[in-house]
């Protein structure tokens, strides 16, 4: 990234460092770059999330076998929120579109309006280019058109794509914010689209029941230089072996878990973070809380336990399950 630019902006990103202060954005950019990569992975993401859609959006289809009654029932609130994330026809009464491509769409559209990477067209001109195109597609179907036939196809391909005519994925509309990345960060409207990024990809968790599926861990520790950390945001599934930052792509395999926490300068945790850690489902263990009578620690908004007294609870019911089953 550049770094000419003097003068000293926040992140608008609203991302804070230690001390509580607004974290500064890059010289010559409005995000910081742990930011800017955080949002990067997220875009990503939301490509990988789209992917699992085509089955959630049919009801019943995780249900194989379930006899049901006959008739028509009222849809999983579920599957409704997979189709509105996936129809290109959901939109606010407004017109503004909600659905996932719709969104990423439209920003993309104004990176290619704002770039000149793709000409805006009237819809005069777009009728005409879309005969252009069904033109080529005509004269590629004659006979004697096959000695040219590759040659049609190419053409075919760059008029397509620089006109916009192609069908839009989710794939390439985000390939494409992707790649102009850097450009994005420099524009006043970022803020809006890591907004927009950022709920699309909460919903899509949402929709396809993933939520309590993954659990917070904290922020990457990992020194980037300058005296500068990582700091994206970790997230574990439960029972998994180790803790991948999708940012960086350092892993603490669970052995090393608890290093990872003192590394994050406290030796509390909330509840997530302890599930993370033991392996023990979040509802367990707020069980374990009322029961053992931890002691809690930081505020309501997010409160912490010791990590002595959740494994000092884990041990020992370890070790009655251990005699019961001798």
């Amino acid at each position: 990234m550049n770094h000419n630019a003097s003068t000293t902006v926040a992140c608008v990103l609203g991302c804070r460092a230690a001390s509580g202060r607004p974290y500064p954005a890059q010289a010559g950019y409005l995000t910081c770059d742990p930011c800017a990569l955080e949002l990067r992975a997220t875009l990503r993401e939301l490509v990988e999330l789209y992917a699992l859609t085509e089955d959630a959006a049919v009801p019943g289809a995780a249900d194989v076998g379930v006899r049901t009654s006959s008739g028509y029932g009222p849809r999983s609130p579920a599957v409704d929120a997979v189709v509105a994330l996936t129809d290109p026809r959901s939109a606010t009464e407004d017109g503004e579109p909600v659905g996932v491509l719709g969104v990423l769409s439209t920003w993309a559209d104004t990176v290619r309006a704002d770039t000149g990477v793709r000409p805006a067209l009237t819809e005069a001109e777009r009728r005409d280019g879309a005969l252009l195109v069904n033109w080529l597609d005509w004269v590629g179907a004659q006979p004697w058109a096959g000695a040219v036939l590759s040659q049609l196809g190419a053409l075919r391909t760059e008029v397509s794509g620089t006109l916009g005519l192609g069908q839009r994925t989710v794939s390439g509309e985000v390939s494409l914010l992707v790649n102009w990345l850097d450009w994005i960060t420099r524009q006043p409207w970022v803020a809006d689209l890591a907004a927009e990024v950022t709920s699309l990809h909460r919903q899509m968790r949402a929709a396809l029941g993933l939520l309590d599926k993954f659990l917070p861990v904290g922020q990457c520790p990992v020194d980037t230089g300058r005296g500068r950390t990582c700091g994206a945001a970790l997230r574990v599934r439960v029972g998994a072996a180790r803790i991948v930052c999708r940012v960086c792509g350092t892993s603490w395999p669970r052995a090393k878990w608890d290093t990872l926490s003192v590394a994050q300068g406290t030796p509390l945790s909330d509840t997530a973070e302890l599930s993370a850690w033991l392996g023990v489902p979040a509802g367990t263990l707020r069980r374990w809380r009322s029961e053992d009578k931890w002691t809690r620690h930081g505020d309501k908004a997010r409160p912490l336990y010791d990590r002595a007294e959740a494994l000092a609870s884990w041990s020992r019911r370890r070790a009655n399950a251990a005699a019961t089953s001798a």
